[in-house]
């Protein structure tokens, strides 16, 4: 039989396979944390919560790449939100993988191990998760805003390929110029996964819940934004369950440059951004971690 073997690195990677999201998007909202849900004033919200897509206050794309933990995960994506007299849209494609994966076996498959019938790699191989987002907000009153994201997501295993789709729901609420509060309702419809093989994959519905508070300080010339969220019924292992409460702070000066500091339950998160023009920004993110390796992402915007 064909052993696959993996670093804990992988199998700590895998844990987000229930959804490929759950990784987050964006050096921003990944510096501050990952307390994104009652922000989301950026293309991202597509991701966080498509309610907050009316926040944009002009046409957005943004691109990230990131390799996590030794190189062992590769994350990238790229979304666009457009504005329009209808509402706001966004579209978006995330690849999640998993590269690298040694494939072994015995020396005499057809004997048993033993020091002289030892393993030995026979080749290589990967996994992949790619998920596909359209997304839709509205302004239904001068506060208050809803949105959508249908996802549809490819799942390439070696054992298999599978398929399915996912339906989250948001709500975001601008109680007045610095309190603003959001939740999104992640796999509304309990999202399925269904291989060739006929086996099926689930991805239960969670819920997001956040609040945010920013306002201009003019002795800094700039703004503070200070953000929570906390995460309910997510699929996660005993080990991350303490991830589910998140808070970020962000400082925006007004010549385009800011500095974010955020906790993901226990993990330190920091960043920088830079906007050199009204046209252009890029990110930069740092993600700790005790067991694996630290991560930094970077994601640029193009507005237009």
């Amino acid at each position: 039989a064909i052993v696959i073997t993996l670093l804990f690195g992988v199998t700590h990677a895998q844990e987000y396979t229930a959804d490929p999201l759950l990784i987050g998007a964006g050096a921003r909202s990944l510096g501050m944390g990952s307390a994104f849900v009652a922000v989301s004033d950026d293309a991202t919200a597509l991701y966080w919560n498509a309610a907050g897509l009316t926040q944009l206050s002009r046409n957005e794309i943004q691109a990230q790449h990131a390799e996590q933990f030794g190189g062992t995960v590769n994350h990238d994506f790229i979304v666009a939100g457009i504005r329009s007299t209808l509402g706001t849209f966004g579209l978006g494609i995330v690849r999640l993988g998993v590269d690298g994966i040694t494939l072994s076996g015995l020396e005499d498959p057809t004997q048993p191990l033993s020091p002289g019938n030892r393993p030995v790699a026979t080749g290589a191989t990967g996994t992949s998760d790619y998920v596909l987002s359209i997304g839709y907000s509205r302004q239904i009153r001068p506060k208050l805003s809803v949105g959508t994201t249908l996802k549809a997501i490819w799942r390439n295993l070696d054992v298999g390929d599978g398929t399915g789709y996912g339906l989250d729901a948001a709500i975001h609420y601008r109680y007045d110029n610095h309190w603003q509060v959001g939740a999104v309702i992640r796999d509304l419809t309990r999202t399925r996964i269904t291989f060739d093989s006929g086996a099926r994959d689930s991805i239960q519905p969670s819920l997001n819940v956040g609040a945010a508070y920013k306002t201009k300080i003019a002795s800094l010339k700039g703004r503070i934004l200070i953000a929570s969220s906390f995460v309910l019924n997510q699929d996660t292992s005993e080990a991350e369950d303490a991830q589910l409460l998140r808070t970020g702070l962000e400082y925006r000066h007004n010549k385009g440059l800011s500095g974010r500091l955020g906790l993901e339950g226990d993990h330190f998160t920091a960043g920088a951004g830079l906007e050199p023009s009204g046209r252009f920004r890029v990110d930069v993110a740092f993600l700790e971690n005790g067991d694996l390796d630290n991560t930094y992402r970077i994601s640029a915007s193009l507005y237009f």
